[in-house]
């Protein structure tokens, strides 16, 4: 019975971190796939990343999204479909390869990741402003050493 009483005392000292870490995963997860408004448009975070991705990186495949943002081509594809139906992204196959679609954002899809890379880098000044307020620069900094290894942890599963 000892035993059991020391695994559930070591449990509750542990889970607390556990539990706000848990919390953070899921109002985040929660609020990157809520709708924002960009302007008149309305997509989700995962969305208009990917869509400012494709801005970025002209001639990139589903294939390589997928493993850059650690979905499955199913659900890239989804995301893709959306903003090609939608007029911001146009698929372009290499002559000879009707197999591979090449990603390009069109002249309306330019526009949106503009409006996006401004909202953003009014919501990344505003939100470091806050924690600024609230946490150290060191603490900031060790926040995000900290996101690195917990990244690293995360692939090597």
């Amino acid at each position: 019975m000892s035993h059991l009483s020391d695994i559930d005392s070591a449990y509750r000292k542990l889970n607390f971190r556990a539990d706000m870490l848990y919390e953070f995963v899921i109002l985040y997860h929660n609020f990157i796939y809520t709708q924002h408004a960009y302007e008149a448009e309305h997509c989700n975070m995962v969305e208009i990343h990917t869509l400012t991705y494709i801005d970025d990186c002209p001639g990139i495949t589903a294939t390589q999204l997928s493993k850059l943002w650690h979905k499955s081509k199913s659900s890239i594809s989804q995301i893709i479909k959306k903003l090609t139906e939608a007029g911001y992204v146009e698929k372009r196959y290499r002559e000879n390869n009707e197999k591979t679609a090449l990603l390009y954002v069109t002249d309306k899809g330019k526009r949106l990741s503009s409006i996006h890379k401004a909202y953003d880098v009014a919501d990344i000044t505003q939100t470091t402003a806050h924690l600024e307020e609230r946490c150290s620069k060191e603490d900031l900094d060790a926040f995000y050493r900290i996101i690195a290894e917990y990244i690293k942890l995360l692939k090597s599963e």
